[in-house]
């Protein structure tokens, strides 16, 4: 009712989209059995295809085969209500993550498809329940282009947990930055090759956070998370071991720098080459701040480049520009550490405050630093 009402009412004038994104991990006949096939099929209609027949399909209802099965558990449709469902999406969101095996068996299982998973084979991720097969995916698109007339597709949700236990250690993801290499070129080869009409796919997920019932045990994130976990006496119990606030260090990964390099070039790249992430010896040199002109700033990296120091210049009497070495103002050199891509500074201001833990980001398309008050640093030598 609400898509309808959106586009009798609003679509023509607002040019909106609306759309519907479903999960489902690709399942594979184990064997070239008919009864290990037509297991495979059932399992993608009755995940899958429970969802999605009603609105792509074409006649408004679930698919005959989950009818026959399940009978009077499934309820029936008016044909007012099929008439709302049908073409009621405009594209068609897919969240992916893995592959299985899949056999026929003589329990029906939770989804009565009558089925059972395996993954001997696959590539393991931390996840119990993630092992992974790009082409696992090209197969899942032309299935659902097949069946649902060449919908567009966005693919809104993939990815690949890996554990580490600090910084230095979750940048080093070869794993995933394989995992998104292997899956955007079945994802291309699905777009170039079969037709599918594919329009973007989003990496699940930019930082390591709360992974449903697995909590912060683990980590899908692109962007390393330090969540400095410690008491949060306002969470709920347990409350010994959570995220707390003021000290969360974040660093790219590997992954997350391959993707940038993916996006940049607008082209598929080896995931094997030579990092593509900068090494904390990057933010050595001057610096200047575009929101106060003429005031300098210097940052040193000293020994294996973990820790350095911050110097910076700022105006005084109230003046919103630095002119000469008199009158200005000169603060530091603040304590510094580095991590990768990361800069933190101790005691550093920000406007009119001190900040014990103010983190800086570098960007290397542009050669400057991005604070988290907001301000930037642009690197002149």
């Amino acid at each position: 009712a609400a898509v309808d009402i959106y586009r009798r009412k609003y679509q023509s004038a607002q040019g909106g989209k609306i759309g519907i994104t479903n999960n489902f991990d690709w399942k594979e006949p184990k064997s070239t059995a008919p009864a290990d096939i037509a297991a495979a099929e059932r399992a993608r209609l009755f995940n899958l295809g429970w969802f999605c027949d009603p609105i792509f399909r074409g006649d408004g209802d679930y698919p005959p085969e989950m009818r026959l099965l399940y009978g009077d558990r499934l309820p029936q449709f008016t044909e007012e209500e099929k008439a709302l469902l049908k073409n009621s999406a405009d594209f068609f969101g897919l969240n992916h993550y893995g592959t299985a095996w899949y056999a026929n068996s003589k329990e029906p299982g939770a989804d009565t498809s009558f089925g059972v998973a395996t993954e001997n084979g696959f590539p393991h991720a931390e996840s119990a329940w993630l092992y992974g097969a790009g082409w696992g995916l090209r197969k899942l698109l032309n299935w659902i282009n097949e069946r649902y007339h060449h919908p567009v597709i966005y693919v809104t949700e993939g990815g690949w947990s890996l554990a580490a236990n600090s910084p230095a250690q979750g940048a080093k993801d070869p794993d995933r930055t394989s995992y998104y290499a292997n899956y955007s070129s079945q994802m291309l080869k699905a777009i170039q090759e079969d037709g599918v009409d594919v329009r973007g796919y989003f990496a699940w997920s930019l930082l390591d956070n709360f992974e449903w019932e697995m909590g912060y045990s683990e980590r899908f994130g692109t962007v390393f998370t330090d969540y400095n976990l410690g008491l949060d006496p306002d969470a709920p119990l347990p409350n010994t071991r959570v995220p707390t606030a003021g000290n969360q260090l974040r660093r790219r990964k590997e992954s997350n720098c391959w993707l940038e390099e993916v996006w940049t070039r607008n082209s598929l790249v080896s995931p094997r080459q030579p990092s593509l992430c900068v090494e904390s010896s990057v933010f050595a040199g001057i610096y200047t701040d575009p929101s106060l002109p003429g005031c300098h700033r210097e940052i040193n990296v000293i020994g294996d480049g973990t820790l350095g120091t911050i110097s910076a210049v700022y105006p005084r009497d109230g003046r919103t520009y630095c002119n000469d070495n008199t009158t200005d103002e000169t603060v530091g050199p603040s304590p510094a550490e580095f991590s990768g891509g990361t800069v933190v500074c101790r005691s550093c201001r920000s406007g009119s405050s001190t900040l014990s833990f103010l983190q800086g980001f570098w960007s290397r398309s542009t050669s400057y630093i991005e604070w988290g008050d907001g301000s930037r640093w642009v690197k002149v030598r």
